[in-house]
């Protein structure tokens, strides 16, 4: 043990024996074989500057100690919320290897189980399997900055039990009761505690001296007769507890601690070396003190023999009994004493001796009095009579139950049940029959009333009463009435007041426009600005472009029984007899709305861009020709340029080639509610709708859309803006069908790859300019297209006259009518 303790001195000395001396080629210190294991707190409260310190304390203790597999033997255990073997005794047997692996450390920074820490190093950092030797000293050391969140007392003890000395080093929060918990005796030699991790290497400070120093004790003849004790360049004798050193300082004499009367013994003192023992006289035992003497107690030997109680004595024990009994001749058994045998005159009935008294008792039947001697019969039906309905009657150990009068005891003998003279026959009465008390009398059912004859029945006429809730008529039922009306009306929710049937509400679809109901029947008009025809039942416009889907593009002209379309000067009606043509000197406001989602790709986008300049190319572009607005969308929309911003070919194309590519998502239908509220406002430089300036939305996209287009594309078609739809690569045909214009296949286009969006340029300018692509641009004579205007205009005054007129007309039939219905 001495040489083990002065080994572990050598670990606590090396940090400031490692600092305060210079380096050198000197041999390392050599104290024996030894197996040491560093059991080191990884948790998560030591900070990582401190756990580097704690790194370079174990590296600079294992660069001065003689490591071998013959010498010292190194094992490091990292403990926090579980247990880390960095490396077993046996692992390495070379410092640098060592050296690496503590470098090479990662923090667990989780709890703090050093209770579990410990239980693995006895378990199995000691082991002969993880390297352990026998008859070799097995030290611990234990750096910890925190109170343990598990028990270590017991475990430790277990530990030094097995032969393991533990050194516990605690640093700034440890907790110093839990390190003596954990360290070997004394505590002055294994317990240590500093401010901070900077300051771990102090405590070694006093052991540097006794590591390297040669031990005289092991090495010369000291001639000391019990222990010889090393110091540095000395040695001292030391004498086994008991004993004292001689005069000679190297032999020893027991000490006789009775003679010197230095003990504490009550009755006898017995010496042994340097110590004693005490002991006692006859008839007394030792106390757990060890010291004072009690005398025996006999009855705790077992006191069976004693009934009640045993008294002991010296060198013996009495029997006593308990009070109220006698001590029987035996000398051991008890007899309670009876009272009543000294007379029981005083109760009437029976007397019951108990412990030191006696108590009179009733036969049964009977209750004690409150003198407690007499005894009187119990009157069970003062106890409570719920068993009997009607009347209790006392009797010797019970009761019996009896009926008022005009009822009977049931077979229970506790109910009973009146008399029911309507089962002796009840034929008088027309419905029901009541039994009452002695008799009985005739009741009606429920809206019923009983005759003068007090037997028969007949039906209560609740209309009598007054009907006057009813509207029409009342009509009387059992228990009530009930309203009804008279033909041709209807009874209301309120079941009491009548509306006249409203016949229209039953479907007037033989009505064109509008019926009007009367009583069992109706009649049909029709809408201002219509005429009801002979069927009574159709009804004809005045004015057919305000009643039908015309589908005229620019304006519908309405003629006696139809109507025609015509287009603005400078265009030419279509074959369709709807649509205007346009061509390249066309005037019109073009907002093109491009894909800038991720999927595109940056190479791709610069194609977009290219394919955007491409159609304005197309364009004739001024303030008052065609007007340009440029939308990019993703996961959200911006508006790189409006409508009103550039007024030449060249700055819009420049302004394309400047947008920044957004690579996000791809929320078409967004973009087309952005074109919807914003690009195609006045504000941002579309042409007042009045003014006729057809509206042109271009969506390009490259995939299907993550927000729903259905709605936002519709109204944008119903707003009269021409839409076009060009996809690209994993666009949706279905999508682009939705977003096109009619007819779909001249308003949509597509191709599988960027490289060939060019092409859907130059396919789009065959749309957007059908005559010029052609090569034939059709000349119109100015004068003939003057006339046209001219004969359009009077035309239409003329039919607006006519339609006038037959309003006017109109009118005063519906009067006259109105005149005779309401003389009918």
């Amino acid at each position: 043990m001495t040489r083990a303790l002065l080994y572990v001195g050598l670990l606590i000395a090396i940090m400031a024996a490692a600092d305060a001396r210079p380096k050198s080629a000197e041999p390392k210190c050599k104290s024996g074989p030894v197996d040491l294991v560093f059991i080191i707190d990884g948790s998560r409260s030591v900070r990582p500057h401190e756990f580097e310190t704690m790194r370079k304390f174990m590296i600079d203790i294992i660069n001065e100690l003689d490591i071998g597999l013959e010498t010292t033997r190194v094992g490091v255990v990292q403990y926090s919320s579980q247990v880390q073997n960095v490396f077993s005794l046996k692992s390495f047997s070379k410092p640098a290897q060592m050296v690496k692996s503590i470098n090479e450390i990662i923090p667990l920074a989780q709890g703090t189980m050093t209770g579990l820490a410990i239980r693995y190093a006895m378990n199995v950092a000691f082991s002969p399997e993880q390297g352990a030797r026998r008859n070799v000293p097995h030290v611990a050391v234990i750096v910890t900055d925190g109170r343990p969140q598990d028990r270590v007392a017991e475990v430790a003890g277990a530990a030094r039990e097995s032969g393991i000395e533990i050194y516990a080093i605690g640093v700034a929060r440890a907790d110093m009761t839990s390190l003596r918990a954990m360290a070997s005796p004394p505590f002055e030699d294994h317990v240590f505690h500093v401010e901070s991790f900077d300051l771990i290497h102090q405590f070694g400070l006093q052991f540097q001296d006794k590591l390297c120093g040669m031990d005289l004790c092991l090495e010369s003849d000291h001639g000391c007769d019990h222990i010889c004790e090393s110091s540095p360049g000395s040695y001292q004798c030391l004498c086994l507890p008991g004993y004292t050193l001689n005069e000679d300082g190297k032999t020893c004499t027991p000490i006789d601690l009775c003679a010197e009367q230095k003990h504490d013994c009550q009755q006898i003192c017995i010496a042994s070396p340097g110590s004693f023992t005490c002991d006692c006289h006859k008839g007394y035992t030792l106390n757990d003190d060890k010291k004072t003497c009690k005398m025996i107690d006999y009855c705790s030997f077992g006191n069976d023999s004693c009934e009640h109680q045993c008294v002991s004595v010296l060198n013996g024990f009495n029997c006593k009994c308990n009070e109220g009994y006698t001590l029987n001749d035996d000398k051991k058994t008890c007899t309670m004493i009876d009272y009543c045998s000294f007379g029981n005159d005083s109760c009437e009935h029976e007397c019951v001796s108990i412990l030191q008294s006696f108590y009179c008792r009733c036969r049964d039947g009977y209750t004690l009095d409150e003198d407690e001697t007499s005894c009187t019969m119990i009157d069970y039906c003062s106890f409570g009579n719920d068993s009997c309905e009607h009347q209790c009657v006392s009797v010797l150990n019970g009761f019996n139950c009896q009926c008022n009068q005009g009822y009977f005891l049931n077979d229970d003998l506790k109910t009973c049940t009146m008399i029911d003279y309507c089962s002796f026959g009840n034929d008088s009465c027309e419905h029901q029959c009541v039994s009452v008390l002695k008799g009985f009398h005739c009741l009606c059912n429920e809206g019923y009333s009983l005759n003068d004859d007090k037997k028969t029945c007949t039906m209560i006429d609740y209309c009598s009463f007054g009907n006057d809730r009813c509207e029409h008529q009342c009509v009387s039922v059992l228990n009530g009435f009930y309203c009804q009306c008279n033909d041709g009306y209807t009874l209301n929710d309120d079941k009491k007041t009548c509306t006249m049937i409203d016949y229209c509400s039953y479907g007037n679809h033989s009505c064109d426009h509008k019926c009007v109901g009367v009583l069992n029947g109706f009649y049909c008009i029709c809408n201002e600005g219509y005429t009801l025809q002979k069927d009574g039942k159709t009804c004809q416009s005045d004015n057919l472009c305000n009643t039908v889907e015309h589908g005229c593009e620019y304006q519908c002209v309405s003629t006696p029984g139809s109507y025609h379309c015509i287009c603005p000067e400078g265009h030419v009606l279509q074959d369709d007899g709807k649509t205007c043509g346009t061509c390249r000197s066309s005037i019109i406001d073009l907002v093109l709305l491009i894909d800038g989602s991720k999927s595109v790709r940056p190479n791709n986008f610069e194609l977009v861009k290219q394919f955007v300049n491409q159609v304005v190319d197309q364009l004739d572009v001024s303030p008052k020709g065609t007007r340009v607005g440029l939308v990019q969308y993703s996961s959200r929309v911006r508006t790189e340029f409006p409508l009103s911003m550039y007024q030449t070919k060249e700055e819009i194309k420049k302004a394309v080639m400047n947008v920044e590519y957004m690579e996000k998502g791809t929320m078409t239908g967004l973009s087309l509610k952005h074109m919807m509220e914003n690009s195609f406002s006045e504000t941002e430089g579309a042409r007042p709708a009045n003014k006729n300036v057809p509206r042109v939305g271009l969506v390009f996209t490259d995939g299907r859309s993550q927000d729903d287009i259905t709605e936002w594309a519709k109204k944008a078609k119903e707003a009269g803006i021409t839409m076009y739809a060009v996809g690209v690569g994993k666009a949706i045909e279905d999508e682009l069908r939705v977003i096109a214009s009619d007819p779909v296949e001249k308003h949509f286009f597509y191709t599988a790859d960027f490289t060939a969006i060019s092409q859907i340029a130059e396919n789009l300018k065959l749309n957007v300019c059908a005559a010029e692509s052609q090569g034939e641009i059709e000349v119109k004579d100015p004068c003939a297209c003057e006339s046209l205007v001219e004969f359009q205009q009077a035309t239409m005054s003329t039919l607006d006259q006519l339609n006038q007129k037959l309003s006017a007309m109109t009118k005063r039939l519906e009067v006259l009518e109105n005149q005779l219905l309401t003389k009918k």
